[in-house]
């Protein structure tokens, strides 16, 4: 019996090994499938960490749809810049206008017995005559001047200047805050350079430290 067994091993034992190493390949791989379907179950497929991340990026995008609240009170408002109201000017007295604004065409002077340039306009009035001051604004200076004679120079509140000049008295001081239609002198004849002329007031408008025509206060 024991010669059988061992003459049965030595011809079928070769297939014998190899049956059993198949059995044994086959259950291990079984068991290795059940085990990783067992993981997927526990375990579910989770959302590629890529694309979540482009999700939260969506979702902290502000949305420039949403309409704008209603109540603004505690929204802060665009700083403005102040508005700087339009001076009003009037004219510094009635009178005919002997001798107009001409800076580059020259005219006769009747004082000089020649032909010159005129930076402002001449006003007639009697002497003694008041002198209203044109806009509001600050008296920069109130002194005799060796050629405008007696003058009154104001610097007003949209920054232009006037000048008046050959008054016969001053009624204002440097320094002194004047209204529109205020008196800052009479009228004169104290301009060396136009004292042959008719009574008169000689009225400069300035800005930008420059002469302009003044015209237009007569209108």
């Amino acid at each position: 019996m024991k010669n059988k067994i061992i003459g049965f091993l030595k011809t079928k034992g070769y297939y014998m090994v190899l049956a059993l190493c198949v059995l044994t390949v086959g259950t291990v791989s079984f068991l290795s499938y059940r085990h990783a379907q067992q993981q997927e179950a526990e375990n579910p497929i989770t959302q590629d960490p890529a694309t979540q991340d482009v999700e939260k990026v969506e979702d902290n995008v502000p949305d420039d749809r949403e309409e704008t609240p209603e109540n603004t009170e505690d929204t802060p408002a665009t700083e403005q810049q102040p508005q700087i109201e339009a001076a009003e000017y009037s004219v510094p007295l009635s009178g005919e206008v002997i001798a107009h604004y001409s800076p580059e065409q020259p005219v006769y002077s009747y004082t000089l017995k020649d032909w010159r340039t005129h930076s402002g306009i001449d006003i007639a009035a009697a002497e003694g005559t008041n002198v209203l001051n044109v806009c509001e604004g600050v008296v920069e200076s109130a002194a005799t001047d060796d050629l405008l004679g007696n003058l009154v120079v104001v610097r007003h509140t949209d920054g232009k200047i006037s000048r008046y000049a050959s008054l016969g008295t001053i009624a204002v001081q440097e320094g002194q805050t004047v209204a529109k239609g205020d008196p800052i002198g009479t009228v004169g004849k104290s301009m060396l350079l136009e004292c042959g002329e008719t009574d008169h007031l000689h009225y400069e408008l300035w800005e930008n430290d420059k002469p302009v025509d003044p015209t237009f206060l007569m209108a």
